[in-house]
Parts: C-alpha cells; structure tokens; sequence
C-alpha cells in the first residue's frame, strides 16, 4: 500500500506491477510481454494494482513490448515530463494509456484494444485538483490504431479540474463504442480544456467527435466541486481538419456546453465520408465548419443553437 493517485485525487491504493517515482531516465524497451494478473488487479477500494506506473519522473520511454492488463488500468504515467511510448501494444477491459498531470507526451505508433477508454488525459478532480492546478500538457498522439469496446478511442476528462492543454492527435485509426474523441468533464470540476486538434484521422465505427463539458465524467467517488462561476469547465480553440467516416453513428455532438461559459473557437474542415447522423452544436463562438461532405445521415447535417460565427 502506497500513497497513488486515482481518479483525480492522493488516496492510499497497491502499487503498480512495475512502479517509479521521483527518478531520471528510465526506460522499458522490447520486445516481450508484461501480463497483468486480473486476481490481484481487480480490488477498487482500495485502489487495485495497474501495471506501469511511474510518478514524478522525467524521461520516460517505453518501447515494443505488449502489456496485457488484468483488471485495472493499464498504464498511468501521473506528474511525469518528457514521456515517450512508441510501438506499445495494449490490450484488457479497462483503460490502456492513462496520462495524469504530465507535460511533454508523445504516444506514437501504439496499438489499443480495450473495454474502457484507450488513451485517457487527464489532471485531477474538484477543488482538490484546482488547487494543486497541475495540467497535463503538450501531448501528441501520432499513428496509433485505438479500438474502444466499451467508450472512447481518446478521452480527455474526465477529471480535467488542472487544464488540459495543447494536444494534438494526427494519422490515427479509430474504432469506438461511442466517440472517437470525446471531451468530457461536469460543472463543479473547473478547469480549462484548451487547443484541442485533430488531423488526418480514420473512424471506422461510432461516433467522431462529443464535447460535454456540464454533465459526463465518473461519479462513482464523492465530488468535492468548485462552487460558483469559477467551477464552471472552460473550452477554448478545438480544431479538427481531414476527418474520414465510415460507419459513423454521429458525426459530432456538441451540445453539453454552458451558455454561461461557451466553447471559444471551433473548427471542421475538410470532412469526408458516410455518418448516421451529422452535427449538433450548442452554445459556441467563433464556429468554422468547410468542406463537410458526408452522406447517408437522416434529418439535417447540422443543427445549432446559440452559435456564432461563419459555418460553410
């Protein structure tokens, strides 16, 4: 038992299978396989055993191995700087790469196949979270194939209350349960979510694209909220652009947004292919939408309520 970071807040949980903290320069290169054990992983109260989980290290590089989860996470850099993870192949029922309050992220050619969500960015929960204001920022996410059976391929929330900032997603497959990419947190967590983009991205199954910024995010554990305006979840600049569909439940759901805190600068261009269902939007200012061109969706393309700005 060790002091672990979990669903957004310092709770005693089991150290991980292979655990760091507070050290340089570590690595884990393949080939081979580090299986996770379901008996041991399985307990949640308290937290159960994930299987790599450095805390509070720079330079960390995992390369060309497989990780079989067990029960728990997978994988949960938490505090970390300059984090690589090239060529890592991530199969189980819950989340595959969870990355928690880090900074300099680069995920790159990995393959996921999970029940739960691939990759989860996330930078803690409520009032605790938005005092310690640790963001998790400046993430790439380049070549990976994500197959989420359960929810999302990239989940950002839902414990977003320190920022999430500066992420780029590019040359990603994608075949999810709900939404390739689905921005998630609740009034009460704060936080700002911001410059969000994706290019070059194939979806395969699901949906694309949900932002609810009011209402998603676990319950499971009590919240200790943010009151007022200031708990309200900031969005800022999203942009998406070369977006192929193929059976696409909804192209973009957008409309969990508050019109007290609008989503500020919002982007499609250049989206292909066949979808369901098009776009819903809400509450947004500085809206561009060019060069939608989908087929095979019933009612309108696209719907909106209290937006703003120039949609083609």
């Amino acid at each position: 038992m060790m002091d672990i970071r979990w669903e957004g807040r310092w709770q005693p949980g089991r150290r991980a299978l292979i655990y760091a903290a507070n050290v340089d320069h570590t690595g884990i290169i393949g080939p081979g396989r580090i299986e996770g054990n379901r008996a041991m992983a399985a307990p949640q109260n308290p937290r159960g055993v994930v299987v790599l989980e450095p805390i509070s290290c720079n330079d960390v590089r995992w390369e060309g191995f497989t990780v079989t989860q067990g029960g728990n996470w997978a994988t949960h850099p938490t505090y970390c700087s300059d984090v690589v993870i090239k060529n890592v192949n991530i199969t189980g029922d819950r989340d595959g790469i969870d990355i928690d309050s880090c900074k300099n992220v680069r995920i790159e050619g990995c393959d996921i196949n999970t029940g739960d969500d691939c990759i989860s960015l996330k930078s803690g929960r409520g009032l605790n979270g938005a005092r310690i204001c640790k963001p998790t920022e400046d993430v790439l996410i380049s070549n990976c194939t994500l197959r989420g059976r359960r929810f999302a391929g990239l989940g950002i929330g839902s414990e977003t209350s320190g920022g999430i900032r500066n992420v780029k997603m590019e040359h990603c497959k994608m075949d999810c349960r709900t939404f390739g990419v689905y921005i998630k947190t609740r009034i009460g967590r704060a936080g700002v979510i911001e410059n969000i983009s994706g290019d070059d991205l194939d979806i395969l199954g699901g949906g694309f694209l949900k932002i609810n910024l009011i209402s998603a995010g676990n319950l499971n554990t009590s919240d200790d909220p943010v009151e007022g305006d200031a708990g309200f979840p900031v969005g800022r600049n999203y942009s998406f652009s070369n977006i192929h569909v193929a059976n696409c439940s909804r192209l973009v759901d957008a409309t969990g947004i508050s019109p007290q805190k609008p989503l500020t600068g919002f982007s499609l261009v250049n989206i292909t292919g066949v979808c369901t269902n098009g776009i819903t939007l809400a509450n947004i200012t500085g809206a561009n939408l060019k060069n939608i061109r989908v087929t095979g969706y019933q009612g309108a393309l696209i719907t909106k309520t209290n937006v703003i700005d120039s949609i083609k």
